[in-house]
């Protein structure tokens, strides 16, 4: 791995049951001066993850709290960011930019057009891997969303991802040693 010259923020994205946890703990074993973090840095308490088993029978939450959790995504990732001048690996599993295709895990009630809008203050991963495996692969690890679901996150992500120069698409269903090489060669190649 090259030598840094600054932060470089790593984000795996994709539906669940996609590999995201699986392989983002890997890259961040496999690669020296890296730190896990799911889905937003905590500033004040450790990385702390809820386990969400029925994120779409969930209610969505008032405009004004929706607003108001998204600002103060905003402000951990910039604060976050502030005081960790150190030139490191920042792997995320999921990223704030997750809550565009499924707004309902976050009981998210903004309209689309404002969600982007604050989205762009946010830190821009320097590489998003999109990991997307087959349908059938997801249906086999766990199936938490309904497949009418899971194939419209598919085609939103595909979607987001569409214009977007730094991104790798991964199909988990290959082994995750040959994924991790192809990130890492991917990292290599845009640190040159």
């Amino acid at each position: 791995m090259k030598k840094l010259k600054k932060n470089f923020i790593i984000s795996l994205i994709g539906v669940d049951g996609a590999g995201k946890t699986t392989l983002a703990k890997k890259l961040h074993k496999t690669i020296k001066n890296s730190q896990y973090l799911h889905l937003k840095p905590y500033i004040i308490f450790k990385n702390y993850i809820t386990v969400i088993k029925n994120p779409h029978r969930e209610k969505k939450s008032s405009l004004i709290f929706s607003l108001i959790r998204l600002f103060s995504w905003l402000l951990s990732y910039k604060f976050f960011f502030f005081f960790n001048q150190k030139k490191k690996f920042y792997i995320f599993d999921r990223y704030a930019h997750d809550i565009l295709i499924d707004p309902l895990r976050y009981k998210h009630n903004l309209s689309r057009k404002l969600t982007k809008l604050i989205l762009n203050f946010f830190p821009k991963p320097d590489l998003w891997v999109f990991v997307n495996p087959l349908l059938k692969t997801i249906k086999h690890r766990k199936l938490e969303l309904p497949v009418i679901e899971l194939k419209r996150q598919i085609k939103d992500y595909t979607c987001f991802f569409k214009n977007k120069k730094n991104v790798l698409m991964l199909d988990t269903s290959v082994k995750k040693e040959k994924l991790i090489k192809q990130i890492v060669k991917k990292i290599n190649n845009q640190l040159k």
